[in-house]
C-alpha cells in the first residue's frame, strides 16, 4: 500500500490524450446515465469511480449531460468547483457559509473533459473567487482545467485550487485526507473566507 495504489493523478494523465473525454460522477446514480451516453461520444471516455458506498448528492432521475456542469447551490458571492467523490463536501461548505451570510454558487463539474467553458465564465464573471475542490492533485485536474480557462478569457478573477499538493499523499480513509490536506468543508468553508477576506469564525 502507498502512492502506487492511489489514484491522485488520472485526471491530468487522462486530460492530456487527444480526444479523450474525463468524466467523474459526483453522485453513484449518475453513473448509469454517464455509462449510456458514453456509447454515443465518438471517442474513448474515461469514467472515474470513488471507492465505493459514495454518498448520494442527488434525486435518482436527476438530467445531466456529459460536458454540462450541474449548478448544485446557487451563489453570487463565490463559486466552489467540485468534481467527483468530494460534491458531498462542497455542498455541506456552500451551507455552512450560507449560515455565515455568504452565498456561494456549487457548480458539479463532472466532466472535466470537455469542460463546460460557459458555466466557469459565467461563474467568474459574476462572482469574482472560484475555489476547486478535487480528490486529486492539485496539479492538472480541474483546478489546472479552471485556471487555464479563466486566464485565457482574461477574466479578473481569482481562483483557489484544494486537493492534494505535490506530494505523495498519506495512506488513510478518504475523510482523514480529506481534512489533512485541507479540502474537507471546513477547508472548503476556510478558502473561500479567505478569498473574501473574512476572518474564519471563532467557535466556542
Amino acid at each position: 500500500m502507498g502512492p502506487t495504489h492511489q489514484g491522485m493523478e488520472d485526471i491530468g494523465v487522462m486530460r492530456m490524450m487527444p480526444n479523450m473525454t474525463v468524466i467523474a460522477p459526483g453522485d453513484p446514480l449518475q453513473l448509469a446515465q454517464f455509462i449510456e451516453q458514453a456509447i454515443e461520444v465518438p471517442g474513448p471516455v474515461y469514467i472515474r469511480l470513488g471507492r465505493g458506498n459514495d454518498p448520494v448528492v442527488y434525486p435518482d432521475g436527476q438530467d445531466i449531460r456529459i460536458g454540462k456542469a450541474i449548478t448544485a447551490r446557487m451563489g453570487t458571492d463565490a463559486t466552489i468547483v467540485a468534481t467527483g467523490t468530494i460534491m458531498k463536501e462542497a455542498i455541506r461548505a456552500s451551507d455552512e457559509l450560507r449560515a455565515q451570510g455568504i452565498s456561494a454558487r456549487v457548480l458539479d463539474m463532472h466532466t472535466i473533459k470537455p469542460l463546460d467553458v460557459e458555466a466557469v465564465l459565467c461563474a467568474a464573471e459574476e462572482t469574482r473567487l472560484l475555489v476547486t475542490v478535487e480528490d486529486h492533485t492539485i496539479i492538472g485536474g480541474l483546478g489546472s482545467a479552471v485556471a487555464e480557462v479563466v486566464t485565457e478569457a482574461g477574466i479578473p478573477a481569482r481562483v483557489r485550487r484544494l486537493g492534494v499538493p505535490d506530494v505523495f499523499a498519506l495512506v488513510g480513509p478518504p475523510s482523514a485526507l480529506y481534512g489533512h490536506y485541507g479540502f474537507d468543508t471546513g477547508g472548503i468553508v476556510t478558502a473561500v473566507l479567505e478569498l473574501i477576506g473574512r476572518p474564519e469564525p471563532v467557535v466556542g
